[in-house]
């Protein structure tokens, strides 16, 4: 496999590769109920949990690309599905993920049907 295009799944599945700088990493951080600042500003607190969120989006995809990633994002019965994709280090991390919005800009219509330019998701570690 190309690791420059082997680079996403989703519920064990390949997907389209995201456009060229289509996926955004953050790490978020739940702090604990003891967390806060002193009387004099000084921040206190433990860290319970650091979570991966990842934000992807994609160019022009076919039709195809679209039903079998909307299909796994947004289906009800299965809300929490492992998505591995490539860390910083390059190789693969996976998590087990729920899907926040997603979107579908359409460009326009043509010949009554829509002209898509694109996908966009996130998705965050259960």
């Amino acid at each position: 496999m190309n690791i420059s295009t082997d680079v996403l799944y989703l519920d064990g599945v390949r997907v389209a590769t995201p456009k060229e700088g289509g996926i955004s990493l953050g790490r978020y951080k739940t702090w604990s109920e003891n967390s806060g600042r002193t009387d004099e500003g000084k921040a206190i607190g433990t860290i319970k949990y650091i979570k991966t969120k990842l934000e992807i989006s994609w160019d022009t995809l076919t039709s195809a690309d679209i039903i079998k990633i909307d299909n796994i994002v947004s289906n009800k019965s299965k809300p929490f599905v492992s998505v591995k994709f490539r860390g910083l280090d390059g190789e693969f991390k996976t998590i087990t993920a729920y899907f926040g919005d997603s979107v579908i800009p359409i460009t326009r219509y043509k010949n009554g049907k829509p002209v898509i330019s694109g996908y966009k998701l996130s998705t965050i570690e259960q």
